[in-house]
């Protein structure tokens, strides 16, 4: 039975903290991979700074590209409309009904979760762990298992702020990721 890992977001930008999450998961749970969905359309919330989905997962890519446990996929950006987790867990269930699927959250996404279009079905076809950062709380909710892992204390927002203002991001995102952003002129 294998053991799928989602990480699912905007990525807007991909950046180091994504990955400890993603890396912290993928040894705390064993899992066999880790899939990152970049979001198309999300439902929940605007993809500020008008970056395309593509570029967003051209980052995700260059961020993932020498980590052999991690698979980018372009399901939600090829389907139409919005992208919802519960439509993305379905497909990959239908994939592998015996395999074995784990959503990660940053601990902040866990208050919105109730408003997540079928989050309980979403949730009986995976286990959901949140990944607090650095100094905040755990979560209160009982069908979320909280994963205590390193992570950084960082934003895609503050980043695109940085960004703005003209200060370097080479701290926050891997080295690739900050060429691109620095080639293409993204939030600027």
């Amino acid at each position: 039975m294998s053991k799928l890992g989602i990480l699912g977001g905007t990525f807007n930008p991909v950046h180091l903290g994504h990955l400890l999450m993603a890396k912290g998961a993928l040894s705390a749970l064993q899992l066999d991979e880790v899939l990152w969905v970049t979001a198309q359309f999300p439902p929940h919330k605007e993809v500020e700074d008008a970056v395309s989905a593509e570029d967003r997962a051209g980052m995700v890519e260059l961020a993932i590209e020498d980590e052999p446990k991690f698979r980018h996929s372009r399901m939600e950006l090829e389907r139409s409309g919005p992208s919802y987790t519960v439509d993305t867990l379905r497909a990959l269930k239908q994939n592998d009904p015996a395999g074995s699927l784990t959503f990660i959250v940053g601990a902040d996404a866990v208050p919105e979760l109730p408003k997540w279009r079928q989050i309980d079905e979403a949730m009986s076809l995976a286990q959901f762990v949140a990944v607090p950062r650095p100094g905040q709380s755990a979560s209160t909710d009982s069908k979320i298992q909280t994963l205590n892992v390193e992570t950084l204390n960082v934003s895609s927002s503050d980043i695109r702020e940085k960004i703005k203002q003209g200060e370097s991001i080479r701290e926050l995102v891997p080295p690739a990721v900050a060429d691109y952003i620095a080639e293409r002129k993204l939030y600027q």
